[in-house]
This record gives structure tokens, sequence and C-alpha cells, in this order.
């Protein structure tokens, strides 16, 4: 099996359990009446959703064959239930996750895609980790709030269904991850 396919699998596993566990997040912060985080949390589940759906269509064309997402997505409850305790290290778990995806795993699967000439898989890693880059920064920043217990205002947040860029108030009228059109935003 191809390096390609390997690292696409990867990917979609390591974005499933990083929706999950992002779902998890927003429930605990909700415990907490941070709902402000609780929303960013689900609005991020939701663009992993995305770059979970681009994997698995760059997999069914390099595969020319149906892919079952099931068959090797292994969500892993324990680690999850552990990662939950309070939302400030949720919110340091979620930063070291984006951060790892943005500084190394897309970085190495950009690398090998352009290395075996596949640039289907490397649209879906590219447009996936300058998404995560913005996600990193936006947990930061929320972060950086709660830290110095500032009011985190109470923001319209929208998702681009494209590539999965986060914006909020908004959406710009050309996402500037993808250059997909403010049509492509969904508020969550």
């Amino acid at each position: 099996m191809s390096a390609i396919i390997e690292n696409l699998r990867e990917a979609i596993n390591g974005e499933s359990n990083a929706k999950r566990k992002y779902e998890i997040y927003a429930e605990r912060a909700r415990e907490e009446n941070l709902p402000e985080i609780a929303h960013l949390f689900k609005a991020i589940s939701t663009a992993e959703a995305i770059h979970i759906k681009n994997h698995i269509r760059a997999l069914e064309v390099i595969t020319n064959s149906k892919v079952n997402v099931e068959d090797f997505v292994e969500i892993n409850e324990v680690v999850l239930e552990n990662n939950s305790k309070d939302t400030k290290l949720n919110l340091i778990d979620a930063i070291n996750g984006e951060t790892y995806e943005t500084k190394h795993m897309y970085k190495n699967f950009i690398k090998s895609s352009k290395k075996e000439g596949n640039e289907v898989a490397e649209l879906s890693f590219s447009l996936a980790r300058k998404a995560e880059k913005v996600h990193a920064k936006i947990f930061s920043d929320y972060l950086k709030k709660l830290e110095k217990h500032e009011i985190i205002d109470t923001q319209k947040i929208f998702v681009c269904q494209i590539c999965g860029n986060v914006e909020f108030g908004i959406p710009p009228s050309v996402c500037p991850i993808c250059d997909h059109t403010e049509k492509f935003f969904k508020e969550i």
C-alpha cells in the first residue's frame, strides 16, 4: 500500500478523533458555564468533519473505490474521557493537537504527496494544514482570555464547508484558505 493511502487513513483517523474529542470538550465547557468556548469547540468539530470528508474523497479518487471510514477509524474513548478534565486543559490539548498536525503530520504528508506526484492528496492535506493553523491560533486566543478571566464575547462563528476554515462575525467575501466565496460558509 502506498504511503499516500496510509497517510490519508492516518489523517482520517486523527481528524475523527479530534472531531469526537472537541464534541466532548464542548460538553465540558457548557458544564463549566463557558458557552462561548463550547461554541468554539462545536465549530471546530464541524471543521474537522470537513477535513474527514475531503480526505475520504481523496482516498476514494486514489483507490478508485468507495471508502467505509468505520473500517479504519479507531476512536479512543478512554483517552478522550481522561482528557476532558476541565476546559483550560482541554484548550491546551486542542492547541497541542492542532499544532502537531500543522507542524509535523500534515507537513510530512504534503512532502510525501509531492514526492509521489499526487495532487489530490496534496490538496487535501494542504487545505487541512492551513485550517488547522487557524484553529490553533483561535484556541490559543481563547485560552489567553480564559487565563486572564476576560469576558469572551458571544460571536457568530462561520465554517467554510470546503476547507474547514473558521471565521468570526461575518464570513469573508472570499475564504483566505481555499478562495471559495462566502456562500460556502455555514454559521455554526
